[in-house]
């Protein structure tokens, strides 16, 4: 009785998410409406942005918008932090519908080769990972965190990837929006590099590491 409720219970979260994923993508508000929405939410601004960029994650509306966004409405000083929360919380909100709602649909959805790659580092170097992934986007965003919901990697070190990725291309569009169009690229290029350094030191390490172990088994 117990797992033919569990049952139920997956399969309305399943019909629910669909229903919204659906709702999203047909009635999605575009970078422009979600900005005349939270201008016009007042005092409750930063939790308007915070809900509606989850929302617009999930009907695609391209995420530097939502970051130069955050740069026109509330500055550099409060629109960092929020683009940040905001792209975290929408990363969360798709780990989550994968892992404990809908990861069967989920894995059909997704290329065998991203499910692959995301499995293998799911366990070791996950913060390393999530984090390589951020900077160098050759796997999309929502891809990413459909996929790692798949795996057993644990919550904390994708959000922290997550968070730690997401600085310096959040951040130069924050800037952006914010006015500084001149400090936009060399924000973007120094704090990519800066925060792919513990990427590119963890490779190194696992390259000798690897060579080490060869050498001991020849």
């Amino acid at each position: 009785m117990v797992n033919e409720r569990g049952r139920w219970a997956r399969a309305a979260v399943v019909a629910v998410w669909a229903a919204v994923l659906i709702a999203a993508l047909v009635y999605g508000p575009d970078p422009a409406r979600v900005r005349a929405w939270i201008e016009a939410a007042g005092p409750a601004a930063p939790v308007a942005y915070l809900v509606l960029y989850v929302i617009a994650v999930f009907a695609l509306v391209p995420r530097p918008a939502l970051n130069l966004a955050a740069g026109l409405l509330f500055g550099l000083g409060a629109g960092m932090p929020l683009a940040l929360t905001g792209g975290v919380g929408a990363a969360l909100a798709q780990f989550a519908v994968a892992r404990y709602a809908a990861g069967g649909t989920v894995a059909r959805l997704l290329p065998e080769g991203v499910r692959s790659r995301l499995d293998a580092v799911a366990e070791r170097h996950a913060f390393v990972a999530v984090l390589q992934l951020r900077l160098l986007p050759i796997v999309p965003y929502q891809a990413v965190n459909y996929g790692c919901g798949l795996t057993r990697m644990r919550v904390a070190p994708f959000a922290l990837g997550t968070f730690a990725g997401g600085v310096p291309a959040t951040g130069a569009m924050v800037l952006l929006g914010a006015g500084g169009t001149d400090l936009g690229l060399p924000v973007a290029v120094a704090g990519a590099v800066l925060a792919a350094l513990p990427a590119l030191l963890w490779w190194v390490r696992s390259r000798r590491r690897a060579g080490g172990r060869r050498a001991e088994g020849e």
